[in-house]
């Protein structure tokens, strides 16, 4: 059975997985590719491609090819993504990343370099260099893009040799467990990792976890996870509020009444200071790996789009929305702001620091209205932080996102599944809209854009309006 390096970090993350996924793959729950994920290889591409245009460029470039395979004769499989050829001297190896520098977090880019290198080296191959090249962060675009200043080329192949041992007896751990014909079915490791980092077949070797359970506490300390596992607690009846931090008691207090915890003094507080005209603003943002515009950086998040809910001390809501259509007219979209948002009144977002960074950013491109950008950041209030310990709800999954909110609070208002409704289909949308050529596609990207961005902001409008009624 074959071993590609994405099965190679599927079993670092959770070996039974991976050997469930071989063996029984109805078992599990793999996700599917989100737009996100989408946007994530679309950049990958893009970055790649740059690369190919430099070296192709190079008149003094040794023999190099592209995406070229690896299979060892014990079943190891890679494919990497620039090889260039020193004949005798050996190989070099260079990953290809749409990062801004090289990771070891998250995303372990030298320890996908050190596999690569494994299988190359299993085959015959002789290494002679292993690489990262990665975007400089700090680059600015002018008019065209400068590859020479946009890729870094970082050489990683100290620290890859260093690694190489442990990543072969991992490997050789990995194919030895693959030519298992069964395996212990009871419990996997993930049961010590965060809701975020479970398996994808969790709930098939764990299924006696209750829902909701200690995974939904926020910002749940590794210590203590490990400690109520330890324990065998995992449902939070069995957790006592005073065990946990001043934000997730509310959840486990919630789950035990199977009611929300409210704090009205507090809430009714932050509602009474607060001063009209109330201003619910809500940008989409585009960054990408290759900056698209002149005065952009890479992964620069520039807003593209805004939508603004006024909402006036008597009640009467007006709502304005601006979107642009090409690149670079951030300009524009600061003169919408400008002639919407007037001297008075407090900016309302959800999750202001998003907001406020953007404005930043804005600030740096258009260092006219930097001052006046500066004013709105000051302006600006988070309603989501009334949701962090002063209305907590179980049926917001320990979560404080708009999108968990929203249907608990005001059911009647929802996002268009079959439409644009999340942040990264709202980039992945605006990038087709810039980039087609036809009126009616067009037509229905500026449409759908427009009514997600809309809901956002119409959310926190009768979020705080059910709030106004909670505390009367």
């Amino acid at each position: 059975m074959q071993l590609t390096k994405t099965d190679f970090l599927e079993f670092l993350a959770c070996d039974k997985a991976l050997w469930l996924s071989k063996h029984d793959p109805t078992k599990t729950d793999w996700p599917t590719p989100t737009e996100f994920d989408r946007l994530l290889m679309a950049d990958g591409y893009a970055v790649e491609d740059e690369v190919k245009r430099f070296v192709s460029s190079r008149e003094d470039a040794l023999p190099f090819d592209f995406q070229r395979d690896f299979i060892s004769p014990d079943g190891l499989y890679a494919r990497a993504d620039l090889v260039i050829d020193h004949g005798d001297d050996g190989l070099e190896l260079w990953e290809i990343k749409s990062s801004t520098r090289v990771k070891s977090s998250t995303s372990d880019h030298v320890l996908d370099a050190t596999f690569q290198t494994l299988v190359a080296e299993r085959t015959g191959a002789r290494v002679k260099k292993i690489g990262v090249i990665h975007v400089n962060g700090e680059y600015i675009r002018g008019e065209a893009l400068e590859p020479e200043d946009f890729l870094v080329f970082a050489d990683v192949t100290e620290e890859a040799r260093s690694r190489l041992p442990k990543v072969a007896a991992e490997a050789d751990r990995a194919l030895e467990l693959l030519a298992q014909s069964d395996i212990d079915r009871a419990g996997c490791d993930c049961l010590l990792k965060s809701k975020s980092n479970h398996c994808a077949a969790f709930r098939y070797f764990n299924p006696d976890i209750p829902d909701p359970s200690i995974y939904d506490l926020p910002r749940l300390s590794q210590k203590k996870r490990d400690a109520f596992v330890t324990d065998g607690r995992f449902a939070l009846s069995d957790v006592d509020p005073s065990e946990v931090t001043r934000l997730q008691a509310p959840v486990v207090e919630s789950a035990r009444d199977n009611a929300p915890v409210i704090n009205l003094n507090t809430i009714r507080a932050f509602l009474d200071g607060l001063t009209y005209p109330l201003s619910f603003y809500d940008y989409e943002t585009f960054g990408s790996a290759v900056p698209i515009a002149s005065d952009l950086r890479p992964h620069e998040q520039i807003p593209v789009q805004v939508s603004l809910h006024t909402l006036s001390a008597d009640g009467e809501l007006n709502h304005a929305e601006c979107l642009t259509e090409t690149p670079g007219q951030h300009g524009a979209l600061t003169a919408f702001l400008t002639s919407e948002i007037g001297p008075e009144g407090n900016l309302v977002s959800w999750n202001a620091p998003f907001e406020k960074a953007a404005n930043t950013r804005l600030a740096r491109l258009q260092p006219e209205a930097a001052d006046w950008l500066a004013e709105i950041n000051a302006r600006t209030v988070d309603l989501m932080d009334v949701f962090k310990a002063d209305y907590v709800d179980i049926r917001f999954g320990g979560s404080t996102s708009i999108k968990k909110v929203l249907p608990v609070l005001v059911p009647d208002l929802q996002y268009d599944q079959d439409s644009v409704h999340d942040g990264a289909g709202a980039i992945e949308a605006w990038k087709s809209l810039i980039e087609s050529e036809d009126e009616a596609e067009k037509a229905t990207l500026r449409a759908a854009l427009l009514a997600y961005c809309r809901v956002d902001t119409l959310a926190m409008v009768e979020i705080f309006r059910t709030l106004q009624r909670l505390v009367q």
